[in-house]
């Protein structure tokens, strides 16, 4: 880690919080043994078997983002809901979209919390995301001795450079807005920069990663071959560093990428993909072979653990990605019933999203014994709700969480059905 720390103050104030949320969370019962009593395994070390990896994938959720450094009673309170509903994979649970202002307060702040996470129960893994996006603010950070060091290349006193990870012929260059652009992989300031968040999210206390759309950012990629040079050389740090010397790597994509048989990813993920019920607003399903849907096909090849899978198993998740700017009617593609997945989902009622839990719950396992539904614990809203509701929490409303969904009853009910 660097040398910035820090302030005594913060660190004095982290320090005492961790004691009192470990003191509560045991009091509340929320701890966990290395299995549990039903004899569900979470026990992995240097690699993960295909069936280790579905107990986790069957109790994940979406918690976008768990790290509230201002609000400690919410964090509290969502770390007393992971335990309480068994969730054990905590997907998105801290991310880089825009670079952080301060990198080092960033990362020190989600190893502190980690920690009190793993306090909680220590079978939980955590998901960082790295995504296809990249910003002038890499400009501002210098590049650590140890980057150049795990690259084989003499160590260069300079901060990372921006201009050094975009495409040459100027493709995708301030796509998502001026000065944040779509990076090529190809380029070896880019895979330093990756490989630079991967690890420090590793020296966190996190155990799995998300890699976003990758294919965007491999355009010169033809072959994954610089997509499997960094992705190799993190889980060569993490066989060394990691909490369990394992690092679970994802990205979004609907059939996988393959090297000589082998795939690059652990597992995939990709949003549910809801159809409109015809003339039945706001209802939607879930149909085989609708749109760009992963139903039914993932490809299957040797895992990185080593086993081989039929079919790599995935997640699905109740996606966010903006405003259509028309909520409410059906436009067709991607949106259900004019909104984003979890815009649709916020405004069912509560009744509704109940059910519509177990449904999709149901209706995955029983046509693609392959895939895991990621339950939404926390995800930003593209349309605020009566200029109130900016986030859905499935938190039970409370006075930590005055805004929830209430949600935990049913995540806990089919979490639990694995226990039978």
């Amino acid at each position: 880690m660097s040398e910035a720390r820090l302030p005594s103050k913060t660190i004095r104030f982290l320090s005492g919080f961790s004691v009192l949320l470990i003191v509560y969370l045991n009091l509340c019962g929320c701890h966990s043994d290395p299995e549990t009593e039903s004899g569900v395994s979470f026990r992995f070390e240097g690699s993960i078997s295909a069936e280790v990896l579905d107990n986790f994938l069957n109790r994940a959720v979406s918690h976008q983002i768990l790290f509230t450094d201002h609000d400690p009673v919410l964090l509290m309170d969502d770390i007393r809901m992971f335990c309480e509903t068994s969730a054990k994979f905590i997907g998105r649970a801290a991310i880089i979209w825009d670079t952080p202002q301060a990198i080092e307060p960033f990362f020190e702040s989600r190893a502190t919390i980690a920690g009190q996470v793993h306090a909680a129960d220590p079978e939980i893994i955590l998901q960082g995301g790295l995504f296809e996006t990249i910003d002038t603010l890499i400009n501002r950070i210098m590049i650590p001795a140890w980057v150049f060091d795990d690259f084989g290349i003499a160590p260069q006193n300079r901060p990372f450079s921006y201009n050094s990870t975009l495409y040459p012929d100027g493709r995708y260059r301030d796509f998502w807005q001026p000065g944040a652009s779509v990076p090529d992989i190809s380029r070896l300031e880019t895979r330093l920069w990756y490989y630079y968040c991967a690890r420090r999210f590793i020296d966190c206390g996190f155990e799995a990663i998300h890699f976003g759309v990758v294919e965007i950012v491999a355009d010169n990629d033809p072959d994954f071959e610089a997509y499997a040079d960094l992705l190799n050389r993190i889980r060569q740090y993490a066989r060394l560093h990691a909490r369990r010397k394992l690092v679970l790597c994802d990205a979004h994509l609907n059939t996988g990428i393959f090297r000589n048989g082998h795939s690059l990813f652990d597992f995939l993920s990709y949003p549910l993909r809801i159809e409109e019920i015809a003339g039945q607003p706001p209802q939607g399903q879930l149909i085989m072979g609708h749109d760009d849907s992963i139903y039914g096909r993932t490809r299957g090849g040797i895992t990185p653990s080593g086993w081989t899978a039929e079919r790599l198993p995935y997640l699905v998740e109740i996606d966010n990605w903006g405003s259509s700017g028309q909520g409410g009617q059906n436009i067709g593609g991607i949106w259900i019933w004019g909104w984003d997945e979890i815009d649709w989902f916020a405004r069912l009622t509560e009744t509704e999203r109940n059910h519509w839990l177990i449904y999709a719950y149901n209706w995955i396992k029983t046509n693609d014994p392959c895939g895991h539904f990621q339950l939404p614990t926390r995800r930003i809203l593209a349309d605020p709700i009566d200029g109130i509701y900016y986030w859905y929490y499935a938190n039970n409303a409370s006075a930590a969480c005055q805004l929830g969904f209430n949600q935990e009853a049913t995540i806990r009910t089919i979490f639990n059905q694995h226990d039978d």
